[in-house]
């Protein structure tokens, strides 16, 4: 709008300059005013060709006038259909611009702030939006596609698309690439029943893979435990071959006794400090050597004295014998520790008849 009213300005300007221009050159030429008295021809030529010079300033003037008053028209109330009008008028004065018949009128609406909603409600109220009519389809399913997001990208529920190719909620998840739906060009259901039944099914899921690693974990618990009793446990491929049914020699020199057999407790344990030698009761064959925490036996000896009598030495700090070594009564076979589930220094000594722990004396 400043353009046109720049030109108006511009065209008062040079009508004024012409004719101050002319009007010099006759004062100053006092030949050229004799010739046009006396020679009317010529004056009358003179005059056309000024004219014929002024007629396109003239012109513009004339037609920068017609706009600012159709401006002035257009300024209130704002008419869509003389805004309309008003662009294509100016259109052919700006060939390379397009002009959009709102935002002509609007900003010369803005410039004298005589711009008010109420005439934006009612341009808006003319215009119509074409809306594309929609047909049902099929789509192919891209790779990393859901179908949440084939739903979001055709501005379906769901569920309309669940309804148009006969998938139960728990199918929802199992689409892949490649796969072809039906796509309905509207919804056909608004439910979301299928995001109920998939948080139940993954809840149930859930709970199964946490059960199924609760169960591997305790198999890899049972499997660690058996291989550690296989690696620290070595027993004899055969039991002593003699009978020995001599009296038991006490194995130990103690400090005394801290519990004896009974109340639950399978043997008798005699207080020493660690290192302290270890005898074996009676002769036969050590059949068991095993070391680590064994059941709470911590590094024991089992020896076989045949006729189904044994004998236990647990707690050891170490050993002085193999497994599979033929022992005589007496013989130093360990020395005394505190090791498995153990409060002090101290040897746990059992006589175990066909199996079964009994007081050894």
């Amino acid at each position: 709008m400043k353009i046109h009213k720049i030109w108006i300005i511009g065209l008062k300007t040079k009508l004024g300059t012409t004719k101050t221009f002319v009007l010099k050159t006759l004062s100053k030429s006092s030949t050229l005013r004799e010739a046009l008295i006396k020679e009317k021809k010529l004056v009358f030529n003179l005059t056309l060709l000024l004219a014929m010079s002024l007629m396109p300033f003239i012109s513009e003037y004339i037609t920068n006038q017609q706009i600012y008053k159709d401006l002035q028209n257009f300024s209130s109330p704002l008419d869509p259909a003389k805004a309309g009008e008003l662009a294509q008028i100016i259109g052919e004065y700006t060939p390379g611009l397009i002009e959009n018949s709102d935002d002509v009128a609007f900003s010369y609406l803005m410039q004298d702030d005589s711009y008010t909603l109420t005439q934006q409600l009612s341009i808006n109220a003319t215009r119509q939006v074409e809306t594309p009519q929609r047909v049902d389809a099929t789509y192919t399913v891209q790779k990393g596609e859901s179908i949440m997001l084939i739903a979001q990208k055709f501005d379906l529920h769901v569920a309309s698309i669940l309804d148009a190719n006969n998938l139960k909620p728990e199918d929802a998840n199992k689409i892949k690439p490649g796969d072809v739906l039906n796509i309905p060009s509207s919804d056909t259901s608004t439910s979301n029943d299928w995001l109920v039944t998939l948080n139940k099914i993954e809840e149930e899921a859930k709970k199964k893979r946490q059960l199924e690693e609760a169960k591997r974990q305790q198999e890899l618990a049972q499997a660690k435990s058996k291989k550690m009793l296989a690696t620290s446990k070595q027993t004899s491929s055969g039991g002593y071959t003699g009978v020995d049914n001599s009296g038991l020699i006490i194995p130990i020199s103690s400090r005394g006794i801290s519990q004896r057999f009974g109340g639950g407790h399978t043997g008798i344990d005699y207080m020493a400090n660690i290192g302290t030698p270890v005898s074996a009761a009676a002769s036969g064959k050590v059949v068991i050597l095993s070391s680590g925490w064994s059941g709470g036996y911590g590094n024991q000896i089992v020896v076989d004295h045949g006729g189904g009598r044994a004998t236990r030495y647990a707690h050891l700090s170490s050993f002085n014998v193999s497994v599979g070594s033929n022992v005589s009564q007496g013989q130093t076979i360990g020395y005394s520790g505190s090791t498995g589930r153990s409060t002090g220094p101290h040897l746990h000594f059992e006589l175990i008849i066909n199996g079964r722990p009994v007081p050894p004396f």
